[in-house]
């Protein structure tokens, strides 16, 4: 699918041709350290997206995805205009319809109309996407397995002891992991995009929602796209905590969709599974941070360090909501 005017546009390693280019800017840069960029080229009318690989382990993905599965949703995601014909993943590259300045925002308009559009893919029958796909995060089990881990010097208790949590926080933490799970969370399994944080989505002046970077469609748990949109923290961007008010009104919507598409859910209950399994995966997450704070630069720690701030909130937000 290089043919036409694209193949002149890229060379042999897989990197834009800048002879053939009247500008460039870089949008973001991936997991990998490639560059995703705005480029106008010559010849060509408008401007278009180029996407190097950002994770080599998801070759072919994207490209699979927007073959198989993005036809039969009825959402509004950028067009693939051409890729890569080879299959080595340090110069594959793809390029895409350009939509624009898109803005990316936390605010109730593009939750709640996120909320409404996960249903579309996870009514899909798990079949749609194949077993062997992963996402960039582990699955719950195991998240389970490393926060309730103890090793010495090293755990879950020690860690929130360091951040300066009350004995009593403490404790009601490791209830909470200790207790059981609720029915359900382990046998909920839907396709996944896998990456549906705000920062791959977009709410367009006429209330168009688009849907970015659909690399880590996956099977996955019915809270994980969830808790991309309304919980995940980051080093790599910084967003507002949700308020509780408003993280019940965006699952709620999320079940009201569900059930408009055919599948009923109990919302008190599934509200209940989700505070469970945000907050596991909230404090999995400072753990990873407390690691990732030994082992960085001086130029990453503000960034770690708003990060795990963040995450405390959230985490003990939810642990509100379970008490």
């Amino acid at each position: 699918m290089v043919k036409g005017p694209w193949d002149r546009l890229v060379q042999k390693d897989g990197q834009l041709d800048d002879g053939q280019l009247i500008s460039r800017n870089i949008l973001y840069i991936g997991r990998n350290g490639k560059k995703v960029e705005r480029f106008i080229a010559k010849g060509l009318d408008g401007s278009y997206i180029f996407k190097p690989l950002t994770n080599e382990d998801t070759m072919g993905r994207e490209i699979w995805i927007y073959r198989n599965v993005l036809p039969l949703l009825k959402v509004r995601y950028p067009r693939l205009l051409a890729y890569a014909e080879h299959q080595d993943p340090k110069r594959f590259w793809a390029i895409y319809e350009d939509l624009g300045e898109l803005t990316h925002n936390w605010d109730w308009g593009t939750l709640l109309h996120a909320a409404q559009a996960i249903p579309l893919w996870h009514e899909l029958p798990l079949e749609q996407v194949p077993a062997s796909f992963e996402g960039h995060s582990p699955g719950w089990k195991e998240v389970r397995r490393q926060v309730t881990e103890v090793t010495p010097g090293w755990s879950l208790a020690e860690t929130l002891g360091r951040l300066q949590w009350t004995e009593q926080q403490i404790r009601q933490a490791m209830t909470l992991l200790d207790s059981p799970l609720p029915d359900g969370l382990e046998m909920a399994m839907v396709i996944s995009h896998g990456d549906f944080h705000p920062m791959n989505l977009s709410l367009l002046a006429g209330g168009e929602l688009v849907i970015m970077d659909w690399e880590y469609v996956h099977r996955n748990s019915v809270f994980w796209d969830l808790y991309n949109l309304l919980d995940i923290t980051s080093p790599r961007y910084t967003k507002p905590v949700v308020e509780p008010s408003l993280r019940k009104e965006v699952l709620l919507a999320y079940v009201r969709r569900r059930a408009s598409l055919g599948t009923s859910i109990n919302a008190e209950s599934f509200m209940t599974a989700y505070y469970h399994y945000a907050l596991l995966h909230s404090l999995w997450i400072l753990l990873l941070v407390e690691k990732d704070l030994k082992n960085c630069t001086a130029d990453e720690v503000p960034a770690l360090r708003e990060q795990q701030q963040i995450t405390q909130h959230i985490s003990r937000d939810l642990m509100n909501e379970l008490a």
